[in-house]
């Protein structure tokens, strides 16, 4: 069994601009892409406002139904509405404590760039009692605890610190892309919904979808298969079963 079926990931993204439309949720997407490259797709994908009760009680309820890893991004600054440091504390029931390593490597880092190491800035060593640090190559660092990792807000940020971890969430085993092979067939979804359903079934080692246009509505659909490098008998199986539902609607992939 490939380790990463282990895994039960969890991606939360956190900020009012994000709740309320007012920006693309890019470390959403790109974090869900990288979990399903590596055979770990997120079983559970959540954009949550800066609140704290609404925070920690997902993070309690991750923790209780074993998701592993919980990847946290934004609210880990030093400003008013910055509460994901307070709020995965509270969901794991810990106290937020002044984090000494933190504080000096944000001392320095504020030192060495001659701006003042302020109160508020300070605020961003507070972090949950006993948690490990995560390097941060370009800003404040984050922290992971007992399978949750806090992780700023900024894509540039968010990457090379989700390399960082990939060691410990996946161990030795090396990133294999999973491919995907897809048909799109000019008929409607209810005529190859129930073939595609029996052979999702009889092949639950790979990901199917249905997917109608949207701009040929009933007209138009898209099956594709998702599989594991390697597995080129699945994708042929797909391929196969695709031929068998086109012939019975007497119609060409397109």
């Amino acid at each position: 069994m490939n380790v990463n079926e282990n895994l039960k990931p969890a991606v939360v993204t956190v900020g009012n601009e994000l709740t309320f439309g007012e920006r693309r949720n890019g470390n959403q997407e790109w974090l869900c892409q990288e979990f399903f490259k590596r055979g770990a797709p997120a079983q559970i994908v959540l954009s949550l406002p800066d609140d704290i009760a609404t925070i920690s009680h997902w993070i309690r309820h991750l923790k209780e139904t074993n998701h592993y890893p919980i990847i946290v991004s934004g609210g880990i600054g030093g400003t008013h509405d910055d509460l994901t440091r307070q709020s995965i504390a509270a969901g794991l029931d810990l106290p937020v404590v002044k984090h000494e390593e933190c504080f000096a490597i944000l001392a320095k880092r504020y030192e060495s760039d001659e701006r003042p190491f302020t109160a508020q800035r300070q605020r961003m060593a507070d972090l949950p009692q006993g948690c490990d640090l995560v390097a941060n190559p370009i800003g404040a660092p984050g922290f992971h605890i007992d399978g949750v990792y806090g992780f700023p807000g900024f894509p540039s940020m968010v990457q090379p610190m989700f390399e960082t971890i990939s060691r410990d969430v996946f161990g030795d085993v090396k990133a294999e892309e999973w491919l995907s092979v897809e048909y799109t067939l000019a008929v409607a979804e209810g005529d190859v919904a129930m073939d595609v359903e029996a052979f999702d079934k009889a092949h639950s080692d790979g990901h199917v979808g249905i997917y109608p246009s949207t701009e040929k509505f009933g007209r138009e659909v898209t099956l594709r298969l998702r599989y594991p490098p390697g597995r080129d008998d699945l994708r042929d199986a797909f391929s196969a079963q695709v031929m068998k539902i086109a012939d019975r609607l007497g119609v060409k992939p397109l």
